[in-house]
């Protein structure tokens, strides 16, 4: 039978609260709904689907999968169950199989089987499982880090499987009890049995050179390594009097070389180096790390100091860039040198303000102009917003964000390396990875045990190994992003001196309300005033009003960092007040209200002089002119209502300024009855004159869980498979490619014939018998024995196959 077949059989005999938890933990196969089991079995064993489950177990789930999968034939029927795992799986108990196994068929990556012909009768009574047939393809090549099995690796590597025999011999003459072996399929499978017995492996071990132990614990995560310079192919022969590990363990045929440079250890001898198991480092439950306690008043300092500064930096990043915005590389993202410009002006080095360039867009505070390429400050209600509510959106952009900031200067294959505000940072997987990294920082918070007042801090490491344990398939997005990730949370106050703060914890549980109550009394209230001093500075000692702070950053310019700022007078900033329509009298009265102090008298001289000396020069906009010397005519234009949209300004009697293009204003003089004539070569419009400023779309989109499932939406399954409701799609349709391609990969395995049906290009079909040699790529490679050649077939052309009796696989 096949076993999608089979699935859907084992599915169907499930209760519904079963196929509840089923499609609950596993929402895809649902969505769009399936009309009957064979359709819901023919999902569950898509690989992407598999691949999809695979990455939500745990380290001892995993483990026993791939080894329940290296342990198991479908093709003869070699089911398994937990007292015979148990042998494979060091450490563990026919108890803790059983509830794993248990588990794992409720997620359909098992169903249950016969009996193997070969058990004993006292497993009768036990649960055999076999898994879904697509499961090795969704493990990977080497499951549970081991390598291909002799017979594999002899079929696949033709130079191997001859220098296999001559090994066989030569270990024989060497006394070692192997079986003698003519071809490299009986050579291979001496070794296998040589290599799998325990007092064999000893013997064979017995005059390896030192360091070779230590060499075969190196391919404990993947059996594929490099050869070192100093080890060479050509000295691993049995009669060689010092080899190195490398060469020994080649010339045993313990390594098989597949290329000049790398090799790969066997599966028999990975598990022979492992105790003859194939998982030897099974635990049941996570190792907690140990954490090192922080008090909670220097866990807060650091934490809402940071909240504080970032605040602060992001308001004055908003600034600048409203008042020279940022450009961008024609490839995309921020250059250095404008990195190195915005980092001037915040007084931050490179890294940090390239974060709060993301920060800033991804919370949509800085927005891309479509015409001119620069992000620009958006037009928001943040300088007015109170801090906590400022944080609030900081923090909710930042856990919704499907980009990665923290891989900001990574390099990139092609050379150079990853801008700020770059498509590279693009990481779709980075919510999951941040919401996994606070709940894990919370369990392992909610599980110490330290004296009053003090918190748990951990590293990066700690939070890596936890986050392995539990999902072990992330491991690399975890080592990629995790590090960085938690740097970015200490800038927002979830961690502090390396712990979970409050604000952490209520985050992470999704609180955002109790985190800003909280934020609100940790932060001091404030200031309107600061301090005027003689040497033309101003000194704030705490966090000013927003207003107040906005109107003393106009009139003077912010040096050093942290709360306790430092303002500098000069005629620069002076001059920037006065052309945001101040004037002295304004600013005086401004900084008499607000200073604590008086005024000093250098202050004063230095701001009634730069206004004396302001305005003595004026500097308008204009994109186009009009000149003309009936003065007559020109005033009769001016007093014209319909000629009001083009902005048009007396600059002489006889000359008129607009701000439409040269275009645009003959065009509308001519439709108000006049003659103009065009004067010299238009320019061409260009940048913001070229169309208005498109709004970039939000640098954080936030997703809707599309892999989700309603109560209703489980009803509706449940009935449509039962015979319930109303069908929800023709039934079988799904299952037959699946059964195809299941069909053609049994073959493959097995190397029998298969009888195909075949539709040509004029829509012909015709049965034909091939033998299949590979399926990839929407492809089957296939052997024609009447014409003696190989083809190559579309699968869509393919309308059914079967394998034939009599074949290989039948005979």
């Amino acid at each position: 039978m096949s076993a999608i077949r089979a699935l859907a059989e084992d599915l169907a005999a499930r209760s519904d609260e079963q196929l509840r938890e089923l499609l609950t933990a596993r929402p895809d196969l649902a969505l769009p709904p399936v009309p009957d089991f064979q359709a819901l079995a023919a999902r569950a064993s898509t690989r992407i689907s598999v691949q999809r489950v695979l990455e939500k177990l745990t380290a001892p789930q995993l483990q026993v999968l791939e080894a329940l999968d290296l342990t198991t034939n479908e093709d003869s029927h070699l089911s398994t169950t937990a007292s015979w795992l148990k042998a494979s799986i060091s450490g563990s108990t026919i108890k803790s199989l059983d509830v794993i196994l248990s588990y794992l068929h409720s997620l359909a990556l098992l169903r249950r089987a016969t009996p193997h012909p070969g058990a004993p009768k006292a497993d009768a009574g036990r649960k055999f499982y076999l898994p879904v047939s697509v499961l090795g393809e969704a493990l990977g090549a080497y499951p549970a880090g081991l390598g291909r099995p002799y017979s594999t690796l002899a079929a696949q590597q033709p130079e191997f499987g001859q220098r296999l025999v001559g090994i066989v011999e030569g270990l024989r003459q060497r006394g070692l009890p192997i079986e003698k072996a003519d071809t490299p399929s009986t050579a291979a499978h001496s070794l296998h049995h040589l290599v799998s017995d325990p007092a064999g492996w000893e013997a064979l071990l017995a005059d390896a050179p030192p360091q070779t132990h230590d060499l075969l614990r190196r391919f404990k995560y993947s059996p594929v390594g490099t050869i070192p310079r100093k080890a060479a192919i050509s000295r691993a022969v049995l009669d060689n009097p010092s080899p190195t590990p490398v060469e020994w363990l080649v010339a045993h045929g313990l390594l098989v070389p597949l290329d000049a440079l790398h090799v790969e250890l066997p599966r028999p001898v990975g598990q022979a180096s492992r105790g003859h198991v194939i998982v030897s480092d099974f635990q049941l439950d996570p190792v907690p790390p140990t954490p090192r306690p922080v008090p909670h008043n220097l866990r807060d300092n650091a934490a809402y100091g940071a909240v504080a500064e970032t605040l602060r930096l992001v308001t004055e990043l908003l600034a600048v860039a409203a008042e020279a915005p940022v450009g961008t590389l024609r490839s995309g993202g921020v250059g250095v040198r404008e990195v190195r410009r915005v980092s001037d002006a915040l007084r931050l080095d490179a890294l940090a303000t390239a974060w709060l360039l993301e920060l800033s867009a991804l919370s949509g505070l800085l927005v891309l102009d479509a015409a001119t390429s620069r992000w620009g400050a958006a037009e928001t209600d943040w300088p007015t917003l109170d801090r906590e509510l400022q944080w609030q959106h900081l923090v909710k952009a930042w856990l919704d964000a499907e980009r990665a900031p923290s891989l900001i200067g990574a390099p990139l294959p092609g050379g150079g390396s990853v801008n700020a505000l770059a498509g590279e940072l693009s990481r779709p997987d980075a919510p999951l990875v941040r919401r996994r990294m606070l709940e894990m920082f919370a369990s392992l918070a909610a599980a110490e045990s330290l004296e009053e007042a003090h918190s748990g801090a951990y590293d990066a490491e700690d939070l890596i190994g936890a986050l392995t344990w539990h999902q072990p398939r992330l491991q690399r997005r975890f080592a990629r992003l995790v590090p960085g990730m938690l740097k970015e949370a200490a800038q927002l106050g979830l961690v502090g001196s390396g712990a979970l703060t409050e604000l952490g914890h209520a985050v992470a549980a999704g609180d955002f309300d109790r985190a800003a109550a909280r934020l609100r009394e940790a932060l001091p209230e404030p200031l309107s005033s600061f301090l005027l001093q003689a040497d033309l500075t101003a000194v704030a000692p705490g966090y000013l009003d927003p207003k107040v702070a906005r109107q003393l950053s106009l009139v003077a310019d912010a040096e050093g960092q942290g709360p306790a700022t430092i303002y500098r007078f000069s005629a620069n900033s002076v001059r920037r007040a006065l052309d945001a329509d101040m004037d002295a009298a304004s600013i005086l009265e401004f900084l008499a209200h607000y200073s604590a102090t008086e005024v000093p008298q250098p202050l004063r001289y230095l701001v009634e002089d730069t206004a004396a000396r302001h305005g003595r020069l004026r500097i308008g906009a204009a994109w186009s002119y009009l000149r003309s010397d009936d003065e007559t005519g020109l005033n009769a234009l001016m007093a014209d209502p319909r000629a009001g949209a083009l902005g048009l300004t007396r600059i002489a009697p006889t000359v008129i300024s607009s701000a439409a293009t040269p275009q645009e204003l003959a065009l509308a003089i001519r439709d108000l009855g006049y003659s103009p004539v065009m004067e010299g070569r238009a320019r061409e419009a260009n940048g913001s004159h070229a169309r208005p400023p498109v709004p970039a779309p939000s640098s954080s989109p936030t997703r809707i869980n599309q892999w989700e499932l309603g109560e209703d939406d489980l009803e509706a399954q449940l009935a449509a498979l039962r015979g319930r409701g109303p069908a929800v799609a023709p039934k079988g349709d799904e299952s037959v490619p699946l059964v195809g391609l299941e069909t053609l990969r049994k073959a493959i395995r097995t190397k029998s014939s298969v009888r195909m049906g075949v539709v040509d290009s004029q829509g012909n079909e015709r049965q034909e018998i091939f033998v299949p040699l590979s399926v990839s790529e929407g492809r089957v490679r296939v052997f024609d024995p009447r014409r003696d050649v190989e083809r190559v077939v579309s699968i869509h052309r393919i309308m059914d196959v079967e394998i034939v009796e009599g074949s290989p696989a039948h005979g």
